[in-house]
């Protein structure tokens, strides 16, 4: 699939709501050299509490040209209680392996497409949960949280400073924003904006953030679900001071590219170089006021310093390539 930009997308229709009642779902899982993981994953997908009425179908995306996942999705395909599909996207890019994965959904004619990761795995009413949220409030999308869970007791600073806790919402609360480590999409809605995940994106990751950004800006609803819980396994490669620093620069950075993709008004612009201004300032003042409070505040305000550096360099085309690297592999 070739990504065609950010056109400008279509508002979707105030009547067009689906329930999730009876419906087919691509639970989809992207895989890198993380045979562990995705054998946990793969573990936790096969418990899975599956609503009366609903067809479920994993699908796994190895986008390894060594197929190295291949052994682990045979090593259960037997036994494994709900259809499963593997499939090898060789071209080295998230944002094409996730356009794989929405292809494949699409081949098995599902309704909507989950998403969760190969270093997580959910807990059993995890999909039963979002389609409930998906079916009460007629939503596009619903988004739910990620729990870390250390693979190695981490440092005091590290729990002092919240930094691996995602920011959660009230149950069934309307949200401007979604990524691809737990959530439920309808499928057609993916169909309003190229791609679906534009493969500008595709070593630098934040794909996800631009495609929910795209589909915001075209009408789509997007709520929370604070009952799906999904695990994340944190390893140790992740648990430093430049880990921390580099994805918060990473984020600032998407953030941007997003805006530039979406060809924003040079207003918007100004009003985010104004943002990242305030975010520089914040930092410094965070940094400083930190060394009085040990490692955790001096490091949240480094965070938010590169954050807005992150801000300002995304607004020049800049890019940060998280995903060259694979931690917990």
């Amino acid at each position: 699939m070739t990504a065609t930009g950010a056109p400008v997308p279509t508002t979707v229709p105030a009547t067009a709501a689906a329930s999730a009642d009876g419906c087919s779902v691509a639970v989809c899982a992207l895989t890198f050299r993380r045979p562990a993981g995705l054998a946990r994953l793969l573990d936790a997908l096969g418990r899975l509490s599956v609503p009366a009425g609903v067809e479920v179908t994993v699908v796994i995306v190895d986008n390894d040209a060594d197929r190295s996942g291949e052994p682990v999705v045979r090593n259960v395909a037997d036994g494994f209680p709900l259809p499963l599909r593997y499939v090898v996207e060789s071209s080295r890019s998230i944002s094409v392996a996730r356009n794989r994965a929405v292809a494949e959904a699409e081949a098995v004619g599902a309704g909507f497409v989950a998403f969760v990761d190969d270093d997580e795995w959910p807990e059993p009413d995890w999909l039963e949960q979002l389609l409930r949220t998906q079916s009460a409030t007629g939503a596009d999308v619903v988004a739910a949280g990620v729990l870390p869970v250390f693979e190695e007791e981490p440092p005091a600073w590290i729990r002092a400073g919240r930094f691996f806790e995602r920011r959660r919402h009230e149950q069934g609360e309307r949200i401007g924003y979604a990524t691809t480590s737990n959530v439920l999409i309808r499928r057609d809605r993916l169909g309003l904006v190229g791609g679906p995940f534009d493969e500008a994106f595709g070593l630098s990751g934040g794909e996800d953030t631009h495609l929910f950004a795209q589909l915001a800006r075209a009408g789509c609803t997007l709520v929370w679900c604070d009952h799906a819980a999904v695990h994340e396994l944190i390893p140790p490669s992740r648990v430093r001071v430049g880990w921390l620093i580099r994805r918060e620069y990473r984020r600032g950075q998407t953030l941007s590219l997003s805006l530039r993709a979406q060809g924003a008004s040079p207003w918007r612009v100004i009003r985010r170089v104004v943002n990242a201004g305030r975010h520089l300032l914040t930092g410094l003042v965070l940094t400083v006021a930190g060394v009085r409070r040990g490692r955790a505040g001096v490091v949240r305000g480094v965070r938010r310093v590169c954050f807005g550096a992150g801000m300002l360099t995304g607004l020049a085309g800049l890019r940060h390539q998280e995903y060259r690297t694979v931690h917990g592999g």
